[in-house]
């Protein structure tokens, strides 16, 4: 696939510059439907949410002088602006975190060091690659939440409120910092073996931190051995919705030589929000109408797969 096939997409990236009251009243010690396992799950990754989105940023930045695709270039700048945005906003929420006794800073110094180490022996092309790897993950989970809003009914509504904002806009841009990688590095045989060479990388590093990130947090939280606490987050990753399985899932066609991110085209849900937002300016409302279009669209797919339903 080449860069000139995909220019009617970038028209979808639009920078929201939203405040949310990340308070420790609104950020829960265990945020996530009260449950410590599921909630540290969570943690363990927006720990590496702010420095992470400006490690994105830098490397776009970086590679904008090289952009030769106008669509690319100008999508490449809102998704910076995005970025930067969601940093300031996780940096709130990961300080409630911290209010409660839950050490997320520390893991945030951990990644820290780790970033800065690689963004000084890796090559601009090669954290190019990391970056569009890290986004495609990022936009499975985005895709995994957006499909089971009714995982968070439990959830603080403000928090909630900027969760969504937040997977909305990561689905808007989830092709950029790929498109971004091809167009700076022209592609090809070259590009593919970085490209590659980004997914396996990102993964070797990304999961030991998640892992160690949870364990450390679990551990710092007294929770550890809440087994029954385990055995429901283990049914949330990897049974219903399956949010590590799906995850998972989509680390292979990442190797496709003519992989895409938009080849998963969810542009209709996050329209559903982003309607609603326009119209109302409520984020509140615009996670309200995409709950109700994500469990109508459930529940449409599971009578159209009912045998009964269809002789009926």
């Amino acid at each position: 696939m080449t860069i000139a096939t995909l220019a009617s997409n970038y028209d979808e990236v639009i920078p929201r510059d939203l405040h949310f009251e990340m308070t420790p009243e609104n950020v829960i010690r265990h945020w996530f439907n009260g449950d410590p396992w599921t909630t540290h799950w969570m943690n363990a990754i927006l720990a590496a949410v702010p420095d992470g989105e400006r490690w994105v940023m830098n490397s776009a930045r970086r590679q904008l002088s090289r952009l030769t695709h106008a669509g690319v270039k100008q999508e490449a700048r809102a998704f910076i602006r995005q970025e930067r945005i969601h940093a300031r906003e996780h940096d709130e929420m990961n300080a409630s975190c911290v209010a409660h006794g839950i050490p997320i800073d520390k893991c945030e110094a951990v990644f820290k060091v780790i970033r800065e180490t690689f963004q000084h022996r890796l090559s601009d092309d090669m954290q190019s690659s990391v970056a569009a790897a890290f986004e495609h993950f990022t936009a499975i989970i985005s895709s995994v939440m957006l499909d089971n809003p009714d995982m968070f009914d439990k959830t603080n509504p403000e928090l909630r409120a900027m969760l969504y904002w937040h997977f909305v806009e990561e689905t808007e841009h989830k092709g950029v910092s790929f498109d971004v990688f091809i167009d700076a590095s022209g592609g090809g045989l070259r590009g593919y073996t970085l490209r590659t060479s980004g997914m396996v990388f990102a993964t070797l590093v990304g999961l030991p931190i998640l892992i160690g990130n949870q364990s450390y947090l679990l551990y710092k939280d007294k929770q550890l051995t809440n087994i029954k606490s385990a055995i429901k987050m283990g049914k949330t990753l990897f049974f219903n919705p399956g949010i590590m399985r799906k995850t998972l899932m989509g680390f292979f066609p990442y190797f496709r030589p003519g992989f895409h991110p938009w080849d998963d085209d969810n542009k209709e849900i996050i329209n559903v929000w982003k309607r609603a937002f326009e119209q109302t300016g409520d984020t509140h409302e615009a996670f309200r109408r995409l709950h109700d279009h994500s469990l109508a669209q459930r529940v449409g797919t599971q009578e159209s797969s009912n045998p009964l339903r269809q002789s009926a």
